[in-house]
C-alpha cells in the first residue's frame, strides 16, 4: 500500500516536472508566434487527448492530455523537408529559427528566477542565521556515510546539548579525523550516529590556509520578508550563480576533473524531491526553481536532439550560408539520439548503484 508521504512526493514530482516543461515549451511557442510561425497545438501533459480547452485567433489549440508528465508545443513544418509549408518553422529566416529554439532554455531560466522572486516575497529570504536542521547532505560525504538525512535536527554533540549551530560548527571543525557522536531527531524518534569529520583545507580572510574538519552538511537557515528590490536582487544573483555553477560543473565533468556522481537521472530527482518535501513546500518550490534553471542550462549542451544541438546546427548553417540537407539532418539527429541515450543509460546506472549503496540524497 502506498503511504501518504510517498503519494505527496509523487504529486510534487509530477507537478514540478509538468510546470518546468510547460514553462520551457511556452517560451518556444511565444517566440514562434512573434515570428509568424503556425503553432498547431500547445499541450499540458502527454499521451491521449483528455480535453481541448480552446482555440486562439491564430489557430493554436490548447489541450490537456491524460499523462501529466510535462507537455509539448507543435509548430508546423519542423522537419527539414517542410520548408514549403506556409507559416512553417523551416520557411522562416535563420535568425527566427535560432531565437525560437533559444527561447525554451531562456524561458526555463526566467521561470526559475520568477519562482525565486515569489518565494522571497511570500516566505522571505534566507537570513544566513542557521538552524540545527539539515537542509542538504553532500554526496559521498562523512555525513552521508554516517546515515545523516535531510530534515534531521541536531540535538547534541558528544552528549552536550547544541545551543547554537555556530558552537556545533566549531566543534565539528576542530574534530578532523576524530569520531564524534551526534544526537538527532528524525520525525518522532531520537537517534545517535557516529561521524568522523573529514580533514580539509580552508583559506581565511588573510589568505592563510587552515586545516579543519567537515562532515558535508548544509544547515537550514531562517527566512524573513524583505523589500521587493532586495528580493529581486537576491533572485538575480542566485540565478546567475546557478547558471555559472552548472556550466562550471559540466566543464569539469567533460574535462575529466569533475565527479561523475554529481549527476543524476530521474531517480536522483525523485530522491531530491523527497528530501525537499521533508522540509516543507517552500523548500520544494526552491528546489523546483533551481531545477528549472538547471534544465535551461543543460538544454544548451551542443548535442543534437537538445536545443543546444539545434543552435549548433543553425550556427553551422550560418557559416556555410546554406541549410543542411534533410538526409544530413536525419543522420545528425540519429547521432544525437544515440548520444543522449548513452548518457541516460550511464546516469541511470549510476543512480541504481547509488540507490543500492545508499549514496542517494535522502
Amino acid at each position: 500500500m502506498i503511504s501518504i508521504d510517498t503519494l505527496i512526493v509523487g504529486l510534487y514530482l509530477v507537478g514540478i516536472f509538468t510546470a518546468l516543461v510547460v514553462a520551457h515549451e511556452w517560451g518556444h511557442m511565444w517566440v514562434a508566434k512573434r515570428f509568424g510561425m503556425r503553432v498547431e497545438e500547445f499541450s499540458v501533459g502527454i499521451g491521449p487527448l483528455l480535453a481541448q480547452l480552446w482555440r486562439d485567433r491564430t489557430g493554436t489549440v490548447y489541450t490537456v492530455r491524460w499523462l501529466p508528465l510535462g507537455g509539448f508545443v507543435r509548430i508546423a513544418g519542423m522537419m527539414p523537408d517542410e520548408e514549403a509549408v506556409p507559416g512553417s518553422f523551416q520557411s522562416k529566416p535563420l535568425h527566427a529559427r535560432f531565437l525560437t529554439v533559444l527561447a525554451g532554455p531562456v524561458a526555463s531560466v526566467l521561470f526559475g528566477f520568477i519562482l525565486l522572486v515569489l518565494i522571497g516575497l511570500t516566505a522571505g529570504l534566507p537570513t544566513g542565521e542557521p538552524t540545527p536542521q539539515v537542509r542538504f547532505v553532500q554526496p559521498d560525504s562523512p555525513a552521508q556515510q554516517a546515515g545523516i538525512r535531510i530534515g534531521d535536527v541536531l540535538l547534541a554533540i558528544d552528549g552536550k546539548p547544541v545551543k547554537t549551530i555556530e558552537d556545533a560548527s566549531k566543534t565539528i571543525r576542530a574534530s578532523a579525523n576524530k569520531p564524534i557522536t551526534l544526537t538527532l531527531r528524525r520525525g518522532g524518534e531520537t537517534l545517535t550516529l557516529t561521524v568522523t569529520p573529514r580533514l580539509e583545507e580552508e583559506r581565511d580572510e588573510k589568505g592563510n590556509v587552515q586545516k579543519i574538519g567537515r562532515i558535508g552538511v548544509v544547515w537550514r537557515t531562517e527566512r524573513r520578508p524583505q523589500p521587493l528590490g532586495t528580493v529581486i536582487g537576491h533572485a538575480a544573483r542566485l540565478s546567475v550563480g546557478i547558471v555559472f555553477g552548472i556550466a562550471d560543473s559540466l566543464y569539469r565533468l567533460v574535462s575529466g576533473k569533475g565527479n561523475i556522481h554529481e549527476v543524476g537521472s530521474i531517480i536522483s530527482i525523485a530522491s531530491a524531491t523527497s528530501a525537499a518535501a521533508q522540509l516543507g513546500f517552500v523548500e520544494v518550490a526552491d528546489f523546483a526553481a533551481m531545477f528549472s534553471i538547471m534544465l535551461g542550462v543543460v538544454n544548451l549542451l551542443p548535442i543534437p536532439v537538445l536545443d543546444g544541438g539545434y543552435l549548433l546546427i543553425f550556427t553551422i548553417e550560418a557559416l556555410r550560408r546554406r541549410k543542411l540537407s534533410p538526409e544530413a539532418m536525419a543522420r545528425v539527429q540519429i547521432a544525437g539520439l544515440v548520444i543522449v541515450l548513452a548518457i541516460f543509460i550511464t546516469v541511470f546506472s549510476l543512480d541504481i548503484y547509488k540507490l543500492v549503496t545508499g549514496k542517494l540524497i535522502r
